[in-house]
Order: C-alpha cells, then sequence, then structure tokens
C-alpha cells in the first residue's frame, strides 16, 4: 500500500492480489491514523520523503509522528496499537452492506440446532488458512502449518467452560477440514463469498484463527475470546523478525 501525503486529501492505494475484501479496513484505519495527526494528502507526483514500516506486522511509533512535508508512505499498519484508540470508532464505521448481513444472518440462523432453538449458545468461529501455506518452505520461513492439535485444544477451551458451543467454519480447504475439524455441533460455510463470510464470522461471538490478515479480522469483528497459533511465528525463523507477537495481536488474545 502506498500514499503520498500533502496538505489536503487525495490517496493512492494498491492492494495485493486476494486481499481485496480488506481494503475498506485498512483504508479506514488510514484515515484515523492521519486525521489523528492533522495530516491531508494530496498530490502523488512531487518529490516526497519516503518512509517505510520497519516491518510488515510490527508496530513502527514514528508513523505516529510524520514531518511537516510531502511524505511517501509504504506500509501495512498491521498492528492494533495504531487504532486502539479509536477501536470503538472503528466498529462503528467498519459495517457490511444490509445485502451482505442479511445473507450471513440468514445461513447462520439456518444452521441453528433444532435442540438449541429455544436457548443461548454461544458459536465460535475457526478460520483455517491452509492451501497456500501447506507447503515446506513457509514451514522453514516460520508459518506453522496449522495441526489438529491446535484445533483440538482451542475447541476444548470452549467446551470446556460453555455449556453449549456452535463452531463455524471459514477456510480455503474444506476437505482437510471435514476430516481433521470435528465436534458434535459443527457447521462449515462453504459457497460463500470472502464477504459474506467475514460477516458470518462478525455475528459470532468468538474466534479460533490461524494464519494471515483475513483471520485477524475475522476475529476483530467477532470481537469475543480470541484463540492464536502460539508457535506463529517460529522462534528464530526469518518471519520471527518481521512479525512481532506483542504489536499484531491483541494483548487479550490468548496463544495456544
Amino acid at each position: 500500500m502506498h500514499i503520498i501525503l500533502q496538505n489536503t486529501f487525495c490517496i493512492r492505494l494498491s492492494w495485493r492480489r486476494g486481499n481485496d475484501i480488506l481494503a475498506n479496513c485498512e483504508s479506514v484505519r488510514l484515515f484515523y491514523l492521519l486525521i489523528r495527526q492533522n495530516v491531508c494528502v494530496q498530490s502523488w507526483q512531487s518529490s516526497a520523503l519516503r518512509l517505510k514500516e520497519v516491518s510488515a506486522a510490527a508496530y513502527d511509533e514514528s508513523f505516529e509522528q510524520l514531518p511537516e512535508r510531502n511524505v511517501s508512505l509504504s506500509y501495512f499498519l498491521q498492528s492494533y496499537k495504531y487504532f486502539r484508540d479509536v477501536e470503538d470508532q472503528l466498529r462503528v464505521d467498519l459495517t457490511f452492506k444490509r445485502s451482505v448481513s442479511d445473507t450471513a444472518r440468514r445461513w447462520l440462523d439456518n444452521q441453528t440446532p433444532e435442540k438449541w432453538t429455544a436457548v443461548e449458545f454461544a458459536r465460535v468461529v475457526i478460520h483455517v488458512r491452509r492451501k497456500d501455506y501447506a507447503q515446506l518452505k513457509h514451514e522453514v520461513d516460520g508459518w506453522p502449518t496449522p495441526t489438529t492439535d491446535y484445533f483440538r485444544r482451542s475447541m476444548s477451551y470452549f467446551t470446556d467452560c460453555l455449556d453449549r458451543v456452535q463452531f463455524v467454519v471459514l477456510s480455503d480447504d474444506f476437505a482437510w477440514c471435514r476430516k481433521h475439524i470435528n465436534a458434535t455441533d459443527i457447521v462449515y460455510s462453504s459457497g460463500h463469498s470472502p464477504i459474506v463470510d467475514m460477516a458470518i464470522a462478525s455475528l459470532c461471538d468468538h474466534a479460533i484463527i490461524t494464519i494471515g490478515s483475513y483471520g485477524w479480522w475475522a476475529a476483530w469483528f467477532a470481537n469475543g475470546v480470541t484463540i492464536t497459533q502460539k508457535n506463529l511465528p517460529r522462534n528464530g525463523s526469518w518471519l520471527a523478525r518481521r512479525l512481532h507477537r506483542d504489536d499484531y495481536y491483541k494483548p487479550e488474545w490468548i496463544g495456544l
């Protein structure tokens, strides 16, 4: 993502393929970062001071105090610390279109177990990203492939303390999920668009997540207890130099 700052507002954003669903989320967070500093954006044609985050998934304090001149920012802003002071307002601004939220709600309503139609129960979204990271090169880089044991322990965290729990699985690899992630009350959200899946996550109460910013946002929208992979990133790896857990994950999120 790249922008150039000047004295009035204009913005140029570029996104990696496959991250379109996150564009609005990241854009709104960017606006808050700039507004907090009374910074405006105008032309990207003139020369500018180029600033880049020290890491893609770590908090860079220098971004909180931008100089009073044209600045070109290259960044991901993948730290909750940039926006912790305005999180409540973000939750007001980042809402789904009625058609999207209605589709998500109807699907979830249809998944309600008949035995629970008249009682309260909790829904826990499970986000599983596997296909593009289930390769040895990513393991070497420091991305641990989520295992059956991780999901078993994470799901037990909820079933041990809640009487009624339904798990809702979002994934790019449902064949693996249906074989390895099982529970008495579990449903798999296949056939939906990424934005509808995100809306489904927002209607859940808690979250279990794996690799990637999509899962991060799914947990943020669910806004309950969140379980993360404690071994992400692997100690001493290339990724460990880029992803700082204390910056990337919210402090109340639990690593297992």
